[in-house]
């Protein structure tokens, strides 16, 4: 289903679980399709699931020579951290598929330099002929990746400052309270020059957003709008995150 004026494809699974299978294989497919292809790969809880049906799919063989990146981090949390995205996707993904170090770049969310960490990744993705394939998730806010309200679409990777109700929402990540205020994220304007963008959400909580992703005007108050402008943008959800549509 495609959206009054816009581009984008829109998908409803009936749950989760339906939703994450469709995904993993979306991405199995790809990467069997073109081997060599550059992914970016988001964290959160939504596409954990998804993550784990992959390793169960895939062989170790079919990510030889794909390169995976990191769609963000927390700037000041450490990629260790049970938080980050690092630790998401390399527990969840890389690891269960013993996916090399030498295949996957995340942010150095601890660097004192977060410029020359934006130009690094940056330069990494040009130096593939940029992204083949990004995931993101769907903030209640309306941010993609940590790219905030009032973010540009001309954006590369680029560090942000984050709204308190992503601050209060990403402690669920984490063990004990932590203080989150930055991010650093892979900017929108990479996922407008991806070759196929996709954003995957789940969940009553989401319901509202959707919505607004879908009916309101493209701007950069709203970020999730601009997968409405992209050639092969992909908005695929379960029911309940389509309850108001």
């Amino acid at each position: 289903m495609t959206p009054n004026n816009s581009k984008m494809l829109l998908e409803v699974f009936s749950n989760h679980e339906a939703l994450s299978l469709a995904v993993a294989k979306h991405i199995l497919a790809l990467v069997r399709n073109k081997p060599n292809a550059t992914l970016v790969l988001t964290s959160g809880n939504t596409p954990i699931l998804a993550y784990q049906k992959l390793t169960e799919l895939a062989k170790t063989e079919d990510f030889d020579q794909t390169f995976i990146i990191g769609l963000d981090e927390w700037v000041g949390i450490s990629g260790e951290s049970e938080g980050s995205c690092r630790y998401i996707v390399e527990q969840n993904l890389l690891k269960p598929l013993n996916i090399p170090e030498s295949n996957y770049a995340f942010f150095d969310s601890m660097t004192e330099d977060l410029e020359s960490e934006c130009k690094r990744v940056d330069d990494l993705i040009f130096a593939k002929g940029g992204l083949d394939f990004i995931l993101v998730g769907l903030g209640t806010n309306g941010h993609l990746g940590l790219n905030e309200p009032g973010s540009s679409f001309d954006s590369y990777c680029q560090v942000t400052n984050l709204e308190e109700v992503t601050a209060i929402t990403g402690q669920k990540y984490f063990n004990s309270s932590t203080p989150l205020t930055k991010g650093i994220t892979v900017g929108l304007k990479h996922l407008l020059d991806a070759k196929e963008a996709m954003v995957m959400a789940n969940g009553a909580g989401k319901a509202d957003i959707i919505k607004r992703m879908i009916s309101e005007e493209i701007n950069e108050k709203l970020p999730a709008t601009v997968l409405r402008k992209h050639k092969d943008g992909l908005l695929w959800i379960d029911k309940e995150a389509a309850a108001n549509l």
